[in-house]
């Protein structure tokens, strides 16, 4: 058993409903390890923590440094401008993560769509997807996406999650979250940021099913 204290900032205080805690753990976990603990003890905070960086006395930590006794974990949330809007992720992305990106101020109404990897499809069963990516093409026309968005409604805000690498069934693939002072406009925006994103970015996905496996959209 090793005993380590973790401190929690800002929004990620008031999700965790406490200052600190002080935690007595079986295993010498990784910070990554902790990130996923926390999520479980504090489910209003597991949208946050995906964009949180995770501190170790006094100093910023990867994910795979092992806590030893007595460190001091400090959960800190992204400050102002301090988290993009539009990102490739490598890692799972949780529901209501898109939403914690958005600015707040001014905000009516929220719309979302969550992309899942389903089992079947065209009556194949699926056994994964592989998502691969160009990421700076990626990353600028998402985000111009976003800011065409922006323009055409009278929105607060727009943020766009999409996964790449290798998804299980039931995995989220792509989020978004729309924000804006009324419903209506957020609702139009979502849909059509959805139908851009497919059209328009480098974004690949291959099917593995039963059957084999195929890069879809890319046959005459």
């Amino acid at each position: 058993m090793i005993a380590v204290t973790v401190r929690y900032f800002a929004a990620a205080r008031d999700r965790a409903g406490v200052d600190s805690e002080r935690l007595e753990l079986a295993d010498a976990l990784s910070i990554g390890q902790l990130r996923t603990l926390l999520a479980t003890r504090h489910p209003p905070l597991a949208p946050l923590l995906p964009i949180c960086k995770l501190g170790c006395n006094d100093e910023f930590a990867d994910d795979d440094q092992v806590l030893q006794a007595e460190d001091d974990v400090l959960v800190l949330p992204p400050s102002a401008g301090g988290a993009p809007r539009v990102q490739l992720l490598e890692t799972p992305i949780v529901l209501g993560q898109a939403e914690a990106l958005c600015e707040q101020d001014g905000v009516g109404g929220m719309v979302t769509f969550t992309g899942v990897v389903r089992r079947q499809n065209l009556g194949k069963a699926v056994q994964r997807l592989e998502f691969s990516a160009y990421a700076p093409l990626a990353l600028k026309e998402m985000t111009a996406i976003a800011d065409a968005a922006m323009r055409r409604w009278p929105l607060v805000d727009v943020c766009i999650l999409h996964r790449v690498g290798v998804l299980q069934v039931g995995d989220i693939a792509v989020q978004i979250a729309v924000a804006g002072a009324h419903r209506t406009e957020p609702f139009a925006a979502c849909r059509w940021v959805i139908d851009e994103l497919k059209a328009r970015v480098p974004i690949w996905k291959k099917e593995v099913t039963d059957d084999g496996a195929e890069w879809l959209g890319s046959t005459p």
